[in-house]
């Protein structure tokens, strides 16, 4: 993350950040999964593969989107907010998302710690959410971008596909990942690390650093038709939007 605060201070561009979060989680968690040498290669892979498929995606949909609009919202008000302190600011703003990324990488490691030597039904069944989520969020970060795409769309809520029944449904759905590790960390000593890890995750993006950010910015920049759409639907977990009788 020392790299990452220095690039950013070359070159001013503090949203590289959530890349680089999102490639050294994943990063970090990959690495202690594979250097675990009581857990079988069996659960190493069942463990790993979708951590890192996570990372991935993630990151290159962050990275593209980046390259698309140029800058990102939530870091604009942030530098605002720093004025004169920015350098200093940011440098500890990006440590902090490095003992982040290092706390919530041991989610994925404390799943590997259930059952090391065997794959349960409780895995399997976390596979078969870790596929729906995955994919949810994929979907729905797609549906955004080419709602956005278009210029007519600009002054308008984005209510199409997952958008119809939740503000925020790759949020809902990237909290939903982290519950996987919960369950493929049942019958673990420290199993409540995933707990706290999920917990975490959905206090972050539904009261500090994701929805609060983006309903602001996108009440500024799409008014009434955002508070429109705020009153008719669900703000995270996905359900049927209200209409007026």
């Amino acid at each position: 993350m020392f790299a990452a605060w220095i690039w950013q201070w070359k070159n001013d561009h503090p949203a590289i950040v959530d890349v680089v979060w999102s490639y050294l989680t994943a990063g970090l968690a990959v690495g202690w999964i594979l250097l675990e040498v009581e857990a079988s290669w069996t659960r190493k892979i069942l463990v790993a593969l979708p951590i890192a498929l996570w990372g991935l995606r993630l990151g290159f949909h962050l990275h593209t989107r980046l390259k698309r609009d140029g800058s990102d919202g939530r870091y604009n008000a942030m530098s605002t907010a720093m004025g004169n302190w920015k350098p200093i600011g940011y440098f500890f703003f990006y440590q902090f998302q490095a003992l982040g990324a290092f706390f919530l990488a041991l989610s994925p490691y404390t799943a590997l710690t259930g059952d090391p030597d065997d794959v349960r039904l409780i895995d399997g069944l976390a596979l078969v959410l870790w596929v729906g989520a995955f994919f949810g969020e994929s979907i729905s970060d797609h549906q955004l971008s080419v709602f956005r795409m278009n210029p007519a769309n600009k002054a308008k809520a984005c209510d199409h596909g997952f958008w119809k029944y939740s503000r925020h449904p790759n949020y809902f759905f990237e909290w939903l990942l982290w519950i996987v590790w919960l369950m493929m960390a049942f019958g673990s000593s420290t199993w409540w690390i995933s707990l706290v890890a999920a917990l975490t995750m959905l206090i972050l993006v539904t009261k500090i650093t994701g929805i609060p950010y983006v309903e602001d910015q996108s009440i500024r920049s799409r008014g009434d038709a955002y508070i429109q759409y705020q009153k008719r639907t669900s703000p995270f977990i996905p359900w049927f939007p209200k209409f007026d009788s």
